[in-house]
C-alpha cells in the first residue's frame, strides 16, 4: 500500500513519545490520514480540530496581504502610520514588511506576557527594538501581534471577523475560528495538559481572551487544505497577494554562536519561511512553509503543484518533531508523485 511507510513513521513517532496523534493530507490525497489519539480516550479523525499555534500567523499575513492588494495597507510604510501610539511615533523606521519578515529588530521577550487588554497594549507599544531593522532575522510574536492589530484597525473589527471575511468564509472554512471553541467531540488535547481541549495553548492568547495575530487558531486538516490549495493555485486571491507571499524579501545568516531557528540562516517572504533547511531539497526553492509550536506544519510548493497539511499533537522535542513532520511531507510527496 502506498501509505504504508507513512503509517509506519506515524506509529514510530507515537511509540517514541514524540506525538500523541496526527492527521495529515496533501492536495493529491483523496482523504486525510489519521493516526493515534485526539485525547486520552478518543482517536484522531478527519474532523479533529487542532490549536495550530504559529501556523495561524499565515492567516494574519494573508489578511494583511489582501489589504495591501486592496490598496488599504502600504507594506513599505512605517507601521506607526497605523499604530501611532507606539512610543517612537513618527521617528519609527520599522516598516510593515519588516514585521512580516521578522526583520524588525524586535526580540521575543514578550513584556506583555499573560496580560489582559489595556496593560497588554501598554507594554506592546513600549517594546524597544533589540537591533536595527533589517540587520538580522529574529522570530518574534510581537511582529505578528502588531500586524494583526493593523488589520483590525483597517477593517474596524477583530481579527477573527477579519479572517472570516477575507479568507475563511470565501473558502468555505467553516470549522476554523480564532476564538477557543471549548471542549467538544472534535477538539484535540495538546502540549499543555493543564488546558482542556478547545482552549488556547499559547499563554498570551489564553490570558488576552481575544484574537492575537501571533496565531493559536483552531482548525482542521480539510479546512487548512482549502487554504493551502488556494495559495497553490495562485488564482483565488488577488495577484498581489501571491507576489508578496512567494517573493523572498529577507535573507540573513545567523551569528556563528546562535541557532538558525531563532537568529537567522533563513529566507523569509511576507509571513512565510522559505529557508532551504525548512523545506529540504525535495521541494522547489519557491516553496513556502510555516510550523506551529504544538506540532503543525503546512507546505506549499507551486513548482511541483504540491501542498501538504500535517497536524499533530506534539508531546516530545520541538525541533525533532518539526524535522519529522518535514519527513512526512516528503513521504506524502513521494507517495503521490505525478
Amino acid at each position: 500500500m502506498k501509505y504504508d511507510l507513512i503509517m509506519k513513521e506515524l506509529e514510530q513517532q507515537i511509540s517514541e513519545g514524540l506525538i500523541q496523534g496526527a492527521v495529515l493530507q496533501s492536495n493529491r490525497d483523496d482523504a486525510p490520514i489519521c493516526a493515534g489519539m485526539q485525547t486520552k480516550t478518543l482517536p484522531m479523525t478527519a474532523n479533529s480540530r487542532f490549536d495550530i499555534a504559529s501556523v495561524g500567523k499565515t492567516f494574519t499575513a494573508t489578511c494583511c496581504a489582501i489589504l495591501v492588494a486592496r490598496g488599504k495597507l502600504d507594506p513599505d510604510a512605517p507601521f506607526t502610520e497605523y499604530i501611532p501610539e507606539y512610543y517612537q511615533g513618527k521617528d519609527c523606521k520599522i516598516l510593515v514588511r519588516d514585521l512580516a519578515t521578522h526583520s524588525s529588530g524586535f526580540d521575543n521577550s514578550k513584556p506583555y506576557h499573560c496580560m489582559k487588554p489595556g496593560p497588554f497594549e501598554e507594554k506592546l507599544f513600549q517594546l524597544q527594538p533589540a537591533w536595527e531593522r533589517r540587520t538580522r532575522f529574529h522570530y518574534s510574536c510581537a511582529n505578528f501581534i502588531l500586524l494583526g492589530k493593523i488589520a483590525e484597525r483597517i477593517m474596524g473589527k477583530d481579527l477573527d471577523a477579519v479572517a472570516r471575511e477575507l479568507i475563511w468564509a470565501p473558502l468555505g472554512m467553516n470549522d476554523t475560528t480564532w476564538y477557543p471553541p471549548g471542549d467538544g467531540p472534535n477538539e484535540v488535547l495538546h502540549h499543555d495538559p493543564t488546558r482542556t481541549p478547545g482552549e488556547h495553548n499559547d499563554n498570551d492568547c489564553f490570558c488576552y481572551e481575544k484574537p492575537l495575530g501571533n496565531g493559536s487558531c483552531f482548525t482542521t486538516v480539510p479546512d487548512l487544505l482549502k487554504f493551502t490549495k488556494a495559495l497553490l493555485g495562485k488564482t483565488f486571491f488577488p495577484k498581489k497577494v501571491y507576489d508578496l507571499i512567494y517573493t523572498p524579501d529577507f535573507d540573513c545568516e545567523p551569528p556563528a554562536d546562535r541557532d538558525a531557528f531563532t537568529f537567522g540562516g533563513t529566507t523569509r517572504s511576507f509571513g512565510w519561511d522559505m529557508a532551504t533547511y525548512k523545506r529540504s531539497n525535495v521541494f522547489s526553492k519557491e516553496t513556502i512553509t510555516h510550523s506551529g509550536y504544538t506540532g503543525q506544519s503546512i507546505l506549499v510548493d507551486p513548482v511541483n503543484d504540491f501542498c501538504s497539511v500535517i497536524l499533530t499533537s506534539r508531546i516530545g522535542n520541538h525541533d525533532i518533531a518539526a524535522e519529522r513532520r518535514l519527513r512526512l511531507a516528503e513521504a506524502l510527496f513521494a507517495a503521490n508523485r505525478k
